[in-house]
């Protein structure tokens, strides 16, 4: 498709918005419409050519990913952290019949809407309490990542998280040169616990994914 046809279906997709795009967010497809990087695209862009091809969104193909690991028959309440604006992916897997709660600084409000409980706040090792939840999950969530594993390892807590493209900051301050490095990390902070695969989530993406499984602890 060329450029001229990929910016008519980009005003279609500002018009429709299907995802509640801030106006910052929208201009990110459209700068990489324009000037191309390669190999490298905007998480918003994924979901723009998600949609110009009628196929679910990133969130919804997570939730059916966490839906098998984690089945809301053993797992009924899941805590989402890093849940972004809007908390979609806790909406979406509260309509799957789990009991949802979602934490994120950038929360758009606070208190309980649509079976989701929502908590302003940024997630922290040693402070966030995961005694409430059968399981964490996160998609992408920056530099909560390394916090999330400390917790649910210390917890024992089950978690899925999907893995940013790029590399954080660790709790220590550094960051990792490359995401290859940042993954390895992880993996070794999480030993035999945790481990990183790149299962088929998304079509036409590769995306890593950390899991750590542990015993259910809870009725």
């Amino acid at each position: 498709m060329s450029q001229s046809e990929l910016l008519q279906k980009y005003s279609a997709y500002c018009v429709q918005n299907p995802l509640h795009f801030t106006e910052e967010q929208l201009l990110r497809i459209k700068n990489d419409i324009i000037k191309p990087r390669s190999g490298v695209v905007c998480d918003e862009y994924v979901e723009f050519i998600l949609w110009k091809k009628g196929l679910k969104s990133r969130q919804e193909y997570f939730a059916d990913y966490i839906e098998r690991l984690f089945p809301p028959t053993k797992y009924r309440t899941l805590l989402e952290a890093g849940c972004g604006r809007t908390a979609r992916l806790s909406r979406l897997l509260a309509d799957r019949g789990y009991r949802m709660a979602a934490i994120d600084p950038c929360l758009e409000k606070s208190g309980t809407a649509e079976a989701v409980l929502l908590m302003k706040e940024r997630f922290l090792f040693g402070k966030t309490d995961l005694s409430p939840y059968d399981a964490v999950v996160a998609q992408e969530p920056c530099e909560a990542t390394e916090h999330i594993i400390r917790a649910c390892l210390a917890e024992k807590k089950s978690f899925c998280i999907s893995l940013c493209g790029s590399p954080h900051p660790l709790m220590d301050g550094r960051t990792p040169e490359t995401v290859y490095e940042w993954y390895e990390y992880l993996e070794e902070l999480a030993r035999e616990h945790g481990i990183v695969l790149t299962p088929r989530l998304i079509p036409g993406y590769r995306t890593a994914v950390m899991i750590g499984i542990f015993a259910q602890t809870r009725s």
